[in-house]
């Protein structure tokens, strides 16, 4: 008898439909997106970017995707691949279909034969549409002091 229930609870399983996994949270497509820098993923760091994304950087403007690709990620790419980022401090919040994120990162390595060691603050917005979330607007600036801790 308990075979045969055991039998009929795992042929339930199996004709289960499968669990429709939720989207990511805000935080973790961020770090989705650094993770791609980190491993030169091209196309994985666009694909978390909204279209019309808008990147702020040390006076810098780039107003879409296309253009962030073109002008500024082979760059961001080298530089994540070269150092070590680490979250010191984060704080997001949710408000419906948007969200931002804060973070202060610290940076360590060697970028183009020199020694890194500074924070970034970083804050991105995101927007959630069709159930996945996108970046929208990146904003970094830097503290290019070494950091004493």
């Amino acid at each position: 008898m308990r075979l045969a229930a055991l039998t009929l609870v795992l042929l339930l399983a199996l004709a289960a439909p499968p669990v429709v996994a939720q989207s990511q949270a805000p935080s973790e497509v961020v770090d989705a997106f650094h993770f791609a820098l980190k491993a030169g993923d091209r196309r994985k760091a666009l694909e978390l970017l909204a279209a019309d994304i808008t990147v702020f950087e040390q006076g810098r403007t780039e107003r879409s995707r296309t253009e962030y690709a073109k002008t500024h990620l082979a760059e961001d790419i080298a530089f994540a691949t070269a150092t070590q980022r680490t979250v010191a401090r984060r704080s997001a919040r949710l408000l419906g279909n948007a969200a931002w994120v804060m973070s202060i990162n610290r940076n360590r390595g060697k970028f183009n034969n020199r020694p890194v060691d500074f924070t970034t603050d970083e804050t991105m917005v995101l927007t959630r549409t069709g159930g996945k979330w996108r970046i929208v607007h990146i904003h970094w600036s830097f503290d290019d002091k070494a950091t004493q801790h």
